[in-house]
Protein backbone atom coordinates (compact mmCIF):
# COMPACT_ATOMS: atom_id res chain seq x y z
CA UNK A 1 0.00 0.00 0.00
CA UNK A 2 1.62 3.37 -1.18
CA UNK A 3 0.48 6.34 0.89
CA UNK A 4 0.85 9.55 -0.72
CA UNK A 5 1.12 13.22 0.79
CA UNK A 6 0.31 16.67 -0.75
CA UNK A 7 2.18 18.85 1.56
CA UNK A 8 0.07 22.08 0.24
CA UNK A 9 -3.47 20.50 1.11
CA UNK A 10 -2.02 18.05 4.15
CA UNK A 11 -4.25 15.60 2.12
CA UNK A 12 -3.20 11.73 2.65
CA UNK A 13 -4.45 9.44 -0.61
CA UNK A 14 -4.23 5.92 -1.67
CA UNK A 15 -4.41 5.37 -5.33
CA UNK A 16 -5.65 8.85 -5.52
CA UNK A 17 -8.57 8.75 -3.06
CA UNK A 18 -8.30 10.79 -0.74
CA UNK A 19 -8.32 9.27 3.05
CA UNK A 20 -9.09 10.87 6.59
CA UNK A 21 -5.92 12.15 8.31
CA UNK A 22 -5.42 11.05 12.22
CA UNK A 23 -5.91 14.89 12.69
CA UNK A 24 -8.91 15.01 11.17
CA UNK A 25 -10.46 11.99 13.03
CA UNK A 26 -9.54 13.11 16.12
CA UNK A 27 -10.54 17.25 15.67
CA UNK A 28 -14.03 16.86 17.81
CA UNK A 29 -11.83 16.18 21.03
CA UNK A 30 -10.17 19.50 20.88
CA UNK A 31 -13.31 21.46 19.07
CA UNK A 32 -14.05 22.93 22.55
CA UNK A 33 -10.50 24.11 23.81
CA UNK A 34 -9.57 26.03 20.58
CA UNK A 35 -13.30 27.46 20.13
CA UNK A 36 -12.67 30.39 21.60
CA UNK A 37 -9.01 31.28 20.29
CA UNK A 38 -8.29 33.66 17.41
CA UNK A 39 -7.61 32.31 14.67
CA UNK A 40 -4.36 34.02 13.84
CA UNK A 41 -3.15 32.96 17.68
CA UNK A 42 -3.93 29.61 16.39
CA UNK A 43 -1.99 30.16 13.05
CA UNK A 44 1.00 31.30 14.95
CA UNK A 45 1.21 28.30 17.07
CA UNK A 46 1.07 26.07 14.58
CA UNK A 47 3.49 27.98 12.34
CA UNK A 48 5.62 27.55 15.51
CA UNK A 49 5.15 24.15 16.24
CA UNK A 50 5.85 23.49 12.92
CA UNK A 51 9.60 25.01 12.87
CA UNK A 52 10.23 23.36 15.80
CA UNK A 53 9.73 19.94 14.42
CA UNK A 54 11.86 20.76 11.44
CA UNK A 55 14.23 21.89 13.48
CA UNK A 56 14.16 18.85 15.45
CA UNK A 57 14.23 16.51 12.38
CA UNK A 58 17.18 17.91 11.32
CA UNK A 59 19.16 17.92 14.17
CA UNK A 60 18.19 13.84 14.47
CA UNK A 61 19.43 14.03 10.87
CA UNK A 62 23.01 15.01 12.00
CA UNK A 63 22.62 18.48 10.70
CA UNK A 64 22.88 21.91 12.07
CA UNK A 65 19.67 23.80 11.58
CA UNK A 66 19.85 27.68 11.90
CA UNK A 67 17.13 28.32 14.64
CA UNK A 68 15.21 31.29 14.70
CA UNK A 69 15.65 32.93 18.44
CA UNK A 70 11.76 32.58 18.78
CA UNK A 71 11.98 28.84 19.03
CA UNK A 72 15.95 28.66 20.44
CA UNK A 73 14.01 27.04 23.79
CA UNK A 74 12.35 25.02 22.32
CA UNK A 75 15.29 23.48 20.43
CA UNK A 76 17.46 23.36 23.30
CA UNK A 77 15.23 21.45 25.27
CA UNK A 78 15.58 19.17 22.66
CA UNK A 79 19.05 18.28 22.91
CA UNK A 80 18.35 18.21 26.59
CA UNK A 81 16.13 15.58 26.03
CA UNK A 82 18.51 13.70 23.48
CA UNK A 83 21.24 13.83 26.25
CA UNK A 84 19.74 12.16 28.61
CA UNK A 85 17.54 9.65 26.69
CA UNK A 86 19.73 8.98 23.99
CA UNK A 87 17.01 7.37 21.97
CA UNK A 88 17.90 5.23 18.83
CA UNK A 89 14.80 6.59 16.28
CA UNK A 90 14.32 3.45 13.89
CA UNK A 91 11.76 6.48 11.51
CA UNK A 92 11.55 10.12 11.59
CA UNK A 93 8.46 11.84 10.64
CA UNK A 94 7.02 8.43 9.22
CA UNK A 95 4.06 8.37 7.48
CA UNK A 96 1.64 5.56 8.07
CA UNK A 97 -1.76 4.22 7.42
CA UNK A 98 -4.09 2.21 8.62
CA UNK A 99 -6.00 -0.53 5.94
CA UNK A 100 -9.33 -2.04 6.45
CA UNK A 101 -8.91 -6.14 5.36
CA UNK A 102 -11.82 -6.67 4.12
CA UNK A 103 -11.94 -4.61 0.62
CA UNK A 104 -8.84 -3.24 1.68
CA UNK A 105 -10.51 0.10 1.96
CA UNK A 106 -8.35 2.79 3.64
CA UNK A 107 -9.01 3.84 7.17
CA UNK A 108 -6.79 6.58 8.06
CA UNK A 109 -3.20 8.05 7.76
CA UNK A 110 -0.98 10.12 9.82
CA UNK A 111 2.72 11.13 10.37
CA UNK A 112 4.29 9.53 13.59
CA UNK A 113 6.92 11.84 14.79
CA UNK A 114 9.44 9.48 15.89
CA UNK A 115 9.55 5.52 16.17
CA UNK A 116 11.81 3.79 17.79
CA UNK A 117 13.52 2.50 21.40
CA UNK A 118 14.05 4.46 24.59
CA UNK A 119 15.60 2.54 27.44
CA UNK A 120 15.46 -0.52 24.77
CA UNK A 121 12.02 -0.81 24.05
CA UNK A 122 10.27 0.31 21.33
CA UNK A 123 7.95 3.19 21.43
CA UNK A 124 6.15 6.32 19.28
CA UNK A 125 6.93 9.37 20.24
CA UNK A 126 4.84 12.37 19.82
CA UNK A 127 6.08 15.87 20.44
CA UNK A 128 4.24 19.25 21.39
CA UNK A 129 5.48 22.29 21.85
CA UNK A 130 1.98 23.54 23.78
CA UNK A 131 1.84 26.20 26.64
CA UNK A 132 0.97 23.27 28.54
CA UNK A 133 -0.06 19.80 28.35
CA UNK A 134 -4.02 20.29 30.21
CA UNK A 135 -5.66 16.77 30.29
CA UNK A 136 -7.71 17.72 27.35
CA UNK A 137 -4.03 17.88 25.40
CA UNK A 138 -3.05 14.30 27.07
CA UNK A 139 -6.59 13.02 26.00
CA UNK A 140 -5.71 14.10 22.30
CA UNK A 141 -2.45 12.77 22.47
CA UNK A 142 -3.02 9.31 23.79
CA UNK A 143 -5.43 9.05 20.82
CA UNK A 144 -3.49 10.12 18.55
CA UNK A 145 -0.41 7.98 19.34
CA UNK A 146 -3.08 4.83 19.57
CA UNK A 147 -3.96 5.15 15.85
CA UNK A 148 -0.30 5.43 14.97
CA UNK A 149 0.79 2.81 17.11
CA UNK A 150 -2.14 0.22 15.08
CA UNK A 151 -1.71 1.41 12.31
CA UNK A 152 2.58 0.65 12.88
CA UNK A 153 1.35 -2.91 13.98
CA UNK A 154 -1.32 -3.22 10.84
CA UNK A 155 1.59 -2.47 7.80
CA UNK A 156 3.67 -5.25 9.59
CA UNK A 157 3.43 -7.90 7.06
CA UNK A 158 2.34 -5.89 3.99
CA UNK A 159 4.45 -5.47 0.66
CA UNK A 160 6.30 -2.06 0.87
CA UNK A 161 6.63 -2.47 4.71
CA UNK A 162 8.78 0.33 5.63
CA UNK A 163 11.89 -0.65 7.56
CA UNK A 164 10.80 0.83 11.22
CA UNK A 165 7.99 -2.05 11.93
CA UNK A 166 10.27 -5.03 10.91
CA UNK A 167 11.40 -5.05 13.98
CA UNK A 168 8.83 -4.21 16.14
CA UNK A 169 8.22 -6.85 19.17
CA UNK A 170 5.18 -6.87 21.46
CA UNK A 171 4.78 -6.03 25.02
CA UNK A 172 2.34 -6.82 27.66
CA UNK A 173 -0.32 -4.65 28.78
CA UNK A 174 -2.28 -5.85 31.15
CA UNK A 175 -4.54 -3.37 32.09
CA UNK A 176 -5.82 -3.25 28.22
CA UNK A 177 -5.89 -7.15 28.28
CA UNK A 178 -4.37 -7.28 25.34
CA UNK A 179 -0.97 -7.21 23.69
CA UNK A 180 0.48 -3.65 22.50
CA UNK A 181 2.67 -3.23 19.54
CA UNK A 182 4.69 -0.23 21.35
CA UNK A 183 4.60 2.32 24.49
CA UNK A 184 3.47 5.74 23.78
CA UNK A 185 4.79 8.90 24.94
CA UNK A 186 4.60 12.53 24.66
CA UNK A 187 7.66 14.64 24.38
CA UNK A 188 6.66 18.12 25.67
CA UNK A 189 9.48 21.06 24.48
CA UNK A 190 8.53 24.28 26.11
CA UNK A 191 9.75 27.93 25.16
CA UNK A 192 12.33 28.53 28.71
CA UNK A 193 14.43 24.87 27.26
CA UNK A 194 12.73 22.52 29.69
CA UNK A 195 10.69 19.35 28.88
CA UNK A 196 8.75 16.59 29.93
CA UNK A 197 8.57 13.36 28.93
CA UNK A 198 5.75 11.68 29.74
CA UNK A 199 3.99 7.87 29.24
CA UNK A 200 0.66 8.07 27.77
CA UNK A 201 0.12 4.49 28.62
CA UNK A 202 0.20 5.58 32.46
CA UNK A 203 -2.02 8.56 31.49
CA UNK A 204 -4.81 6.01 30.66
CA UNK A 205 -4.34 3.74 33.02
CA UNK A 206 -4.18 6.99 36.20
CA UNK A 207 -7.65 8.10 34.74
CA UNK A 208 -9.24 4.98 33.68
CA UNK A 209 -9.42 6.19 30.00
CA UNK A 210 -10.00 4.14 27.16
CA UNK A 211 -8.01 6.28 24.55
CA UNK A 212 -8.35 3.06 21.91
CA UNK A 213 -12.21 3.03 22.51
CA UNK A 214 -12.56 6.58 22.44
CA UNK A 215 -10.60 6.93 19.10
CA UNK A 216 -11.46 3.82 17.35
CA UNK A 217 -15.07 4.95 17.92
CA UNK A 218 -14.07 8.23 15.81
CA UNK A 219 -12.43 6.42 12.94
CA UNK A 220 -15.64 4.01 12.35
CA UNK A 221 -17.47 7.29 12.86
CA UNK A 222 -15.70 9.02 9.76
CA UNK A 223 -15.55 5.44 7.75
CA UNK A 224 -19.77 5.27 8.54
CA UNK A 225 -19.96 8.78 6.95
CA UNK A 226 -18.68 8.04 4.44
CA UNK A 227 -19.42 5.12 3.34
CA UNK A 228 -23.23 7.08 3.37
CA UNK A 229 -21.93 10.26 0.83
CA UNK A 230 -20.34 7.61 -1.30
CA UNK A 231 -23.60 5.04 -1.49
CA UNK A 232 -25.69 8.45 -1.99
CA UNK A 233 -23.32 9.43 -4.56
CA UNK A 234 -23.96 6.03 -7.04
CA UNK A 235 -27.83 6.66 -6.47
Amino acid sequence: MRIDFNEDKHEYSVGGVVIPSVSEILAPLSADRYKDINQSVLAQAAARGTAVHEACEAIDYGLDPEVDPSIEGYVRAYFDFIRDYTPKWESIEQIVGYVRYIGDNPLYAGTVDRYGKIDGKPCVVDIKTYASLSTDAFIGASCQTILYRDAIEAMKDMDGTPEMVKSVWRVNDDWMGKDVVIRRYVLHLKSDGSYRLASLDNFDKERDFRSGSVAWSLVNLKYDIQKAYRKKGKK
